[in-house]
Order: C-alpha cells, then structure tokens, then sequence
C-alpha cells in the first residue's frame, strides 16, 4: 500500500545516478540511489570505542559527508518507522553489541519499514552511557545509509552536558532527525522553558531537523502540545514536530499541521490514529510484527474498517499476553524485547537476536 512507503520525487527521478555503495557482509555489492541518499543520513568517520563495552563490526569505509555549509535536510517522514531496541550481549556486562544491527536494519528494510529511532526509551537510551550511545548511533547510521532508511537518534534523557555533546554528535553524523525527552531531573513547568530547553539542544544540532519526545506518563512532563508546536515553531529554526506517546489523541490530532512531523507512538491507537489524520507511526510492535501492523495500515487504506478492527484487537491482544508481567515502562521493554527475541529463535532462520534488556531495579 502506499500509506507507508516514502513518497519519491518525480522530477528528480529521472536523474537518479546509481552510487556504488560499500560491500556487506553476505558479500554482495549493492547499488543505491543518490537521491534516496539525500533524503535519508550521511555517515561520518567513526569514533574508536572501548573493546569491553561494544562488539564492534569490521571496520568499513567511511561514506562521503555533507559540507559545512549544507542546507537543512527535510526528510519525508511518512510510513513505519521501528524504535529498535538495542542489541546487548547476554552476559553479565550486558555490553553493547553492534554486530547484528546491520542484519536488523536489513530486515526491517525488507519488511517496508521507512525508518528507525535509535537510542529512544524502546533502545535504553537514557541507561546507556555517552559513549555506547553515540557508538550505537555510528553503527545505526551506517546500516540505514546501506539499505536506504530514514534514521532518527534520541539524544536526551541524560545530563544537559551529555545531551548537548550527543545532539552535537548527531549533527556530525548527518542522522535524518535528532529527537529529545525533556530534562528529567529540572522539568520544565511552562511550555515556555520546555521551547527554551529544545532551543537549546537544537543549538548544538542546527542542520537536522529537531522532534521533541512527549511521553507524559513517563517523564511526567504533561503541558499542551499544541501550544508548544507553535512556540517551539517560531523559536527554534529547525525543529520539526513531535514523537507522540501519550493516550491523549484528540491533543495529538490538534497537533498535525501541513509541514509539521507528528509520530504516533501508542500501538493501541494506531487505528484511531489513522482516522484522525495520523500519516506516521514509530511503534515498538513493528520491531516483532510488522506484518500485522501492515494489514491494520492496508485494511485502512482499503477502507475496509471492519478490518482495521479486527486487526488492532488482534494487535491489542498480543501485546497484552506478551507484558502481562509490564507493570512499569522498564518491565515493559524487557518483555517486549523477550518477544522479540522469542519471535525470532522460533524461525528456521531468524535474522538476529538482540540479547537481554538491561535492568534498572
């Protein structure tokens, strides 16, 4: 269907220049398109990191970056994209593991997926440290330039200096989008701090387009959205709209505007979103049931709305018996990465295993 496939520009399409791009690792050389480059990420030369903490890929050479005079990229952000859930080793370190992420951005590629959120609250973000973060990112970044994806890094969640030096970081890596909780410690009480905080951050990241995370249940920052879009609009050049968890739909659709990006976030909503005006999505369920989450979107697209129900309850239930045990959000991410997990060892041939969530309590 065409809901969740990017749009591509037709007067441009006739002057795509294929771009030899590097060798992965089934050993198969793979063409891609210049422009199709342009409107997803650039790569940048990437940072050495501590052995203990990341399992690195082979060393890959690096792909050509934008200069420092380069325009804002506006990427379309219109389809799936997954808040992929980062991959640790299962052992008592519970190490960054960058070694499947290639094979994973491969999947979701073959599964129609737009693009991902790296480092959100899904990923573990805000209990990483800096350095596995923005190692995470590199790697991340370098995958959706090869298959072609949409990649948007969630920086906060941390001190305000590590949250400047991560937007900074993605700046560098030339990512599609930047996205940012609030600061979780100095909440911001008016709106008017909230636009200040991001102005901030959007600072140190001028280039790329900046979404604010709004997960009220969570960071317990819960001010009106609508009224923030057009403050943080006339405040901050570019930001760019919002990632939207929260069960306040009527708020969420008061948000949408021509030119304005809001991410639906709440699976359970996915249908209701739709008929509200919703036109992209970034749902953990898409990570393990992509299939399911299409029928929803094509059922819709079809307007076939019996359909569409019968497949968000059929969404509804599944997520409900696989984190009957996810009271809190922590708990529940550890049970959505167990079905991941779970999900894909049951194949034959399962594309990858992203290892245990690390525990906070």
């Amino acid at each position: 269907m065409a809901w969740f496939r990017r749009d591509t520009d037709k007067s441009v399409e006739s002057t795509k220049t294929p771009i030899l791009q590097e060798t992965p690792d089934d050993g198969k050389t793979h063409v891609c398109n210049a422009y199709a480059l342009l409107n997803c990420t650039f790569t940048a030369p990437v940072v050495k990191h501590s052995r203990e903490e990341v399992r690195h890929q082979d060393e890959r050479p690096s792909l050509p970056t934008l200069s420092k005079d380069a325009e804002l990229i506006t990427p379309k952000f219109k389809g799936l994209l997954a808040p992929v859930f980062t991959c640790f080793t299962d052992d008592d370190r519970r190490s960054l593991d960058v070694r499947p992420i290639n094979r994973y951005a491969e999947w979701l590629k073959h599964q129609l997926i737009a693009g991902v959120l790296v480092n959100g609250v899904v990923g573990e973000g805000p209990i990483m440290r800096v350095r596995e973060r923005k190692a995470n990112a590199e790697y991340w970044q370098r995958a959706a330039v090869r298959h072609n994806l949409l990649i948007l890094v969630q920086v906060g969640g941390a001190p305000l200096p590590d949250v400047l030096s991560l937007a900074a970081h993605a700046e560098e890596l030339h990512v599609s989008g930047v996205v940012v909780l609030p600061d979780l410690f100095y909440r911001p009480r008016t709106v008017d701090q909230l636009v200040g905080y991001c102005k901030h951050v959007a600072s140190r990241c001028r280039t790329r387009p900046l979404l604010y995370y709004h997960m009220p249940s969570m960071t317990g920052v819960d001010l009106d959205m609508v009224e923030f879009c057009t403050k943080a609009e006339r405040a901050i050049p570019n930001f760019m709209g919002l990632h939207y968890s929260s069960g306040d739909l009527e708020m969420g659709q008061r948000c949408l505007r021509l030119g304005r990006v809001i991410l639906l976030a709440s699976p359970s909503l996915l249908a209701s979103g739709l008929m509200s005006g919703f036109s992209c999505c970034s749902l953990a369920v898409i990570n393990i049931r992509p299939d399911l989450v299409r029928r929803i979107c094509d059922a819709f697209d079809g307007n076939e709305l019996q359909h569409v129900r019968d497949y968000q309850r059929e969404l509804n239930q599944l997520i409900d018996i696989h984190t009957q045990l996810g009271g809190s959000l922590e708990k529940w991410v550890v049970c959505m990465k167990s079905w991941l997990n779970k999900e894909f060892s049951s194949r034959a041939s399962g594309p990858f295993i992203a290892g245990p969530a690390r525990t906070v309590f």
